[in-house]
């Protein structure tokens, strides 16, 4: 992957099992970090770490941070999930940073050359990793900032009352890997309600 700076995260059962029989990527927007902290590996090192957490191997960094990995195991899962459940769904999914470069804090937005400059870069991971789903963690910016080569509209999805945004992304082996946003699952995010959306593509 040479337009990579943050290789994805791929769970030992991604490419055999998957979740539920299917390949999802979840896409999040961007790492918190300094540049001395920016290594290719980091997206393993903080979904490996969250997994130690919930193990209880340490609690060092055990902060508000660990919630958005859990909101989201559980809107995939449907329940309130155990430290077994987290491992087995984790092993089970795909998981990727869009930006290339690292924001300073968590009030820090990607600006848009940063956005452009990502676009290779997601492209060739979801080439390489082939999903039948993607998540977007964000309805606004990151969602509405991805490549919009090789992507076409699906038809209007409804659930509740809710527009959910939705599409295709069409890959080099001519497969189509279906794509929907979600709430960023720091906030505002009822895991329940997603998984509604989630299971509908399941």
């Amino acid at each position: 992957m040479k337009h990579i700076r943050f290789k994805p995260w791929v769970g030992n059962k991604y490419e055999t099992s998957g979740f539920l029989g299917k390949k999802i990527l979840a896409i999040g927007e961007s790492f918190y970090c300094s540049e001395e902290q920016a290594v290719a590996t980091l997206t393993d090192k903080v979904v490996t770490d969250y997994l130690a957490i919930r193990n209880g191997e340490f609690r060092e960094n055990n902060g508000k941070w660990t919630n958005t990995y859990l909101k989201f195991e559980r809107s995939l899962k449907g329940k309130e999930t155990s430290p077994e459940d987290s491992q087995d769904i984790w092993n089970s999914i795909s998981f990727y940073n869009y930006l290339q470069v690292p924001m300073s804090g968590a009030r820090e937005s990607g600006a848009t050359i940063d956005y452009k400059n990502a676009e290779d870069a997601f492209l060739e991971v979801i080439n390489e990793l082939q999903p039948d789903l993607i998540i977007v963690w964000g309805v606004g910016k990151l969602f509405n900032n991805l490549p919009e080569d090789k992507w076409s509209w699906g038809k209007p999805l409804d659930v509740d009352g809710w527009n959910i945004n939705n599409g295709y992304y069409q890959l080099k082996n001519k497969k189509q890997a279906r794509c929907i946003a979600v709430y960023h699952p720091s906030s505002c995010y009822s895991w329940d309600w997603w998984h509604k959306v989630i299971s509908s593509q399941l």
